[in-house]
């Protein structure tokens, strides 16, 4: 006992809740539709450029094909990523893991469907994996600190 009558011995606190920087529902949707819209931005651009007109059609497609895989695709998985993340404190690691896990991962399935294991192709997936670290900075402010 202490002199204010309170247990020091015991076992510490317990939480149902993992310590660490949590995503919320805002942070999570502003951080995906920045990725998003960051990389078809330039996707679009580097289209645009080797394309001959349709531009109109090339950003329609674009747009529609884009957005509903990245929010069937990329946002599942951008919540796997911050939910186990969530126990590291520093948020310059959640970052570099946002840039490392997309090109890495995009760069294994991109070599399945034939882009190969080419670094030509892995500079392709690597902006993926920048619009995502870019995304993930974007909220830096934005998580919950648990």
């Amino acid at each position: 006992m202490t002199d204010d009558g309170t247990r020091d011995d015991g076992p510490p606190d317990y939480v149902l809740v993992r310590k660490g920087y949590i995503l919320t529902g805002r942070a999570l949707f502003k951080g995906w539709a920045i990725t998003t819209t960051l990389w078809l931005i330039g996707l679009y651009t580097a289209l645009a450029v080797t394309s001959q007109g349709f531009l109109l059609n090339l950003a329609l497609m674009i747009g529609t094909y884009g957005y509903t895989a990245a929010l069937f695709l990329g946002l599942p998985l951008g919540w796997l990523l911050g939910f186990l993340l969530r126990p590291i404190r520093n948020q310059w690691i959640h970052i570099a893991a946002f840039f490392i896990v997309p090109a890495l991962g995009f760069w294994a399935l991109g070599s399945l469907v034939g882009f190969g294991w080419t670094l030509e192709a892995l500079g392709l997936w690597a902006t993926v994996g920048a619009a995502s670290a870019i995304g993930r900075l974007a909220v830096w402010n934005d998580v919950i600190m648990r």
